[in-house]
């Protein structure tokens, strides 16, 4: 049996989801400190006027909250910015 443990990403990479098709059991670690200015929220794309970032807004915290206690800011309009 192949378990396979990662941490949540915004806008994972493709090798992620070769990972998780590798895996017999796939565990999402979201039980960890939740770390700012990372891959959990922004990610660089590839656009047509070169490559930029994007970040998901999220509520304020804590800073030694756990992933699966950040929530996404829903009042702001960070979604128009991701087309």
């Amino acid at each position: 049996m192949r378990v396979g443990i990662i941490q949540s990403n915004y806008v994972p990479w493709r090798g992620y989801f070769d990972f998780i098709d590798d895996c017999d059991v796939f565990i999402l670690f979201d039980d960890v400190q939740y770390t700012d200015r990372d891959w959990r929220n922004r990610n660089r794309l590839k656009t047509p006027a070169g490559p930029a970032w994007i970040t998901v807004s999220l509520q304020s915290g804590a800073r030694d909250r756990l992933v699966q206690d950040v929530a996404i800011d829903c009042q702001t309009e960070w979604p128009a910015r991701h087309h």
